[in-house]
């Protein structure tokens, strides 16, 4: 696809994660007589990502906070990264198929916006999208095994660490490579 598109156009790869105020513990080794105790929190609290990620630049845009993930916040998203990428002739976003980024609203709102592509992936595949690694990569950095006594540290550091994704190119480029092997049924 990137061979035959306009040059300077941008490939991104985007999803919603919902992000909880909540410890993930890690794999670890406890004595069934004495089991560890760790700390938590009522998971009640959370933050709601639309993100975007350039393979490309390494660059990571979002759309962070509070407010629910629906079709208004979807276009509010979209805003954010065509204004990001304000001289790029076409961006090109790959998702998943989540209603929000389906709905009329959308719809319409994308047909007074054609430098926004969006290429929906097949369901069930989250492998074929670059940014669940990312998320993953996200929640290893911070919510793994990390207990935030306050909703406001945790949101403090979520936002450092995803306005700040230029600090971890040398990890990302090791896991967020665009290598999909194309696998044919046989006749």
């Amino acid at each position: 696809m990137k061979s035959s598109c306009e040059p300077a156009t941008v490939f991104l790869f985007g999803d919603g994660m919902h992000l909880v105020h909540q410890n993930v513990p890690g794999l670890c080794w406890g004595d069934p007589k004495s089991p560890p105790v760790l700390k938590t929190n009522t998971g009640r609290e959370r933050l709601n990502i639309l993100g975007a990620y350039n393979p490309d630049t390494y660059k990571f845009i979002h759309l962070t906070g509070e407010e629910n993930c629906d079709a208004k916040r979807a276009i509010m998203y979209f805003e954010v990264i065509i204004n990001f990428y304000d001289s790029a002739p076409k961006i090109v976003l790959f998702l998943d198929n989540a209603k929000y980024f389906k709905a009329e609203i959308v719809s319409k709102w994308l047909k007074d916006h054609p430098v926004l592509q969006l290429e929906f992936l097949p369901a069930y595949a989250p492998n074929l999208n670059l940014i669940e690694r990312f998320w993953r990569f996200v929640k290893e950095k911070l919510v793994k095994n990390t207990y935030y006594e306050k909703y406001k540290t945790f949101r403090a550091k979520v936002f450092q660490l995803l306005n700040h994704v230029d600090e971890y190119v040398s990890e990302l480029k090791t896991l967020m490579v665009e290598k999909f092997e194309i696998i044919k049924t046989k006749a």
